[in-house]
């Protein structure tokens, strides 16, 4: 009887305050949400046409800002387990399990987006403007129906360039020619290092420079560069295997550099694309 006499208040109690939790979970709800940053693998910046989906919510995201990505807020959430897709054009899909408590929830970390595309690139056109001694290429990606790609991954390209005097007709060329130009001797060979424009109105995203001081002295008027732009699948190869095959690849004779990377390209781990400028104004221009 004493035992009854003691766990009727308790029991008493128990309920007044559960009733008391509800009436104030009712009075004072409290939303559950997910905040998330998403952005490219390589550049660290947005990622274009993303797509988020959790618990039959859904948003979708552009360029997301001007510097860069921002987090990404879902309301409304039950909380429990979940799992949270993202995907965007020409990057590989990810699902991350999550596990909601009631009210503010954070990925601690940002989620990295894998690009392993440029769509329906066909080719590259690159531009060149003298900055002082330096040469700074603007580097474009052409679709197959001729125009640009705009909006795409980052992807961790390879590029190397070659600088020549420009010869015609057995001598340096004096101006421009639109054929029987050949190249002369060698003024530059190396890997470019090329940086990313993540700014939203920008059309052209790549760019690289020569520095002018890793140019051979040279004061004839027009220069011939060769371009070779390797173009990676993340998916199927990784930085260093690049680095590897091109540190090769880059040390034989440029007629034979194609013929060594079409095993790689015939395996879908790189693609190779060449682009010539000729009559690039040399030094003396």
């Amino acid at each position: 009887m004493k035992t009854r006499r003691v766990l009727i208040p308790v029991l008493v109690v128990i309920v007044i305050v559960a009733v008391a939790v509800a009436v104030y979970l009712v009075m004072n709800p409290v939303d559950t949400t997910l905040e998330f940053v998403v952005r490219d693998a390589v550049s660290k910046s947005w990622v274009w046409e993303a797509t988020f989906s959790l618990q039959d919510r859904v948003i979708r995201s552009h360029f997301q800002s001007d510097r860069g990505p921002v987090p990404q807020v879902f309301t409304h959430l039950e909380p429990g387990e979940a799992t949270l897709e993202i995907s965007a054009p020409s990057y590989v899909e990810q699902s991350i399990p999550v596990t909601l408590k009631r009210g503010e929830n954070r990925l601690s970390e940002p989620i990295d987006l894998v690009g392993y595309e440029i769509p329906d690139l066909t080719k590259w056109i690159i531009f060149e403007d003298r900055v002082g001694n330096d040469l700074v290429q603007e580097i474009r990606p052409v679709s197959s129906e001729g125009p640009a790609v705009l909006n795409h991954p980052c992807l961790d390209l390879w590029i190397g360039a070659r600088v020549s005097v420009q010869i015609y007709d057995g001598l340096p060329a004096q101006e421009e020619t639109e054929e029987g130009s050949e190249r002369g001797e060698e003024l530059f060979k190396g890997v470019l290092q090329w940086e990313w424009d993540g700014i939203p109105e920008t059309t052209f995203r790549y760019s690289s420079f020569i520095p002018g001081s890793k140019i051979k002295a040279n004061s004839d008027p027009y220069w011939v560069i060769d371009y070779l732009i390797v173009v990676p699948d993340p998916r199927k190869i990784t930085r260093e295997e690049i680095d590897r095959i091109m540190e090769k690849a880059w040390e034989l004779p440029p007629e034979a550099i194609e013929p060594y990377l079409e095993p790689y390209s015939e395996e879908g781990k790189l693609k190779p694309y060449v682009f010539t400028s000729w009559n690039v104004e040399g030094a003396s221009s």
